[in-house]
């Protein structure tokens, strides 16, 4: 009797673990007419390039407050959603120990003139930033409009410098980058998928990540399911773009240290937090004016995104 218990019990617990094992969860982007989102997006840097044996440090922390709208669905299963900036508050280090501040609350407060306050013009342009997401009816994004918009009035070696980071093809690729992050196919504890995305920079340079992501289940928060998905950085590759000031020759980076969080709501369709660090290290080769400048590279960067 109590070995037929033991066996029936034993038995419930293998069917109850091979059940839960096996348990799949769906997750799916969703964009109703009319949701109104604001997400806060906090995004750090720290790094030391060592050129011809000088080190030259810069630094960047920056909060943006950002809200989108989602219009109506079209017949054709299409929908607009608008990218509003609502604030930008910024603290940059630059090479020579020169620092910046920047609050969209008061744009206008410029410090004494220094050789960087072509930064804050960028900044103060960022603050206006106001554009439209085309999204399909299968949530893929079709066209990003009007990013560049903000940044018409900045003079033209400014706008050439960011030229590439406004690319209206960059930012569909790029905004696509961001929901491939989450299978459309479903999903059981413990799966894993890899994904790239490339990260464009000013005067064409650009990284390209291969990444990691694995669902680690459902949690609990502020009374809400969320499923959970960890994320790691395995590989890096910099370069820069034909016709670009500088040109990349060697690269030896590496990613020496990284993390990542995604809390998906399945209800709403919404990522609810998405946070990554990564640290950089290694050797890289540039020409510059045709000169060869060997060195070092030492980059952490960080970001976090919150939907209020």
């Amino acid at each position: 009797m109590i070995r037929g218990f033991y066996l029936t019990t034993l038995f419930a617990l293998v069917l109850s673990f091979a059940t839960s094992a096996s348990a799949q969860v769906t997750l799916k982007f969703k964009f109703p007419d009319g949701r109104k989102s604001t997400m806060e997006v906090k995004v750090k840097s720290a790094q030391t390039l060592t050129l011809a044996g000088m080190d030259l440090e810069s630094g960047s922390d920056q909060t943006i407050t950002l809200t989108t709208t989602n219009g109506k669905h079209a017949a054709d299963g299409t929908i607009n959603v608008t990218s509003t900036t609502d604030a930008v508050k910024a603290a940059i280090t630059l090479p020579g120990g020169t620092e910046l501040e920047f609050d969209s609350a008061n744009p206008d407060a410029y410090p004494p003139g220094t050789q960087f306050d072509f930064v804050l013009d960028i900044f103060k342009a960022t603050a206006k930033a106001k554009w439209t997401t085309k999204i399909g009816q299968n949530n893929r994004v079709l066209a990003v409009v009007d990013r560049e918009a903000a940044f018409a009035d900045l003079p033209q070696n400014l706008k050439d410098t960011m030229k590439g980071q406004l690319d209206p093809e960059y930012l569909k690729i790029a905004a696509n980058d961001e929901l491939d992050k989450i299978p459309t196919e479903p999903v059981s504890v413990g799966d894993s998928w890899e994904r790239t995305n490339t990260l464009r920079l000013d005067s064409g340079q650009r990284f390209t990540f291969t990444n990691k992501f694995t669902y680690q289940g459902s949690v609990k928060q502020n009374g809400k399911t969320l499923e959970k998905l960890v994320s790691k950085t395995t590989d890096i590759e910099y370069s820069t773009e034909a016709g670009a000031p500088l040109k990349v020759l060697e690269s030896n980076l590496k990613i020496v240290a990284s993390s990542g969080l995604i809390l998906f709501d399945v209800a709403a369709g919404q990522v609810i937090l998405s946070r990554s660090k990564m640290q950089i290290k290694g050797t890289i080769k540039l020409e510059v004016m045709g000169m060869e400048l060997p060195g070092n590279l030492d980059l952490t960067m960080e970001s976090t995104v919150t939907l209020k």
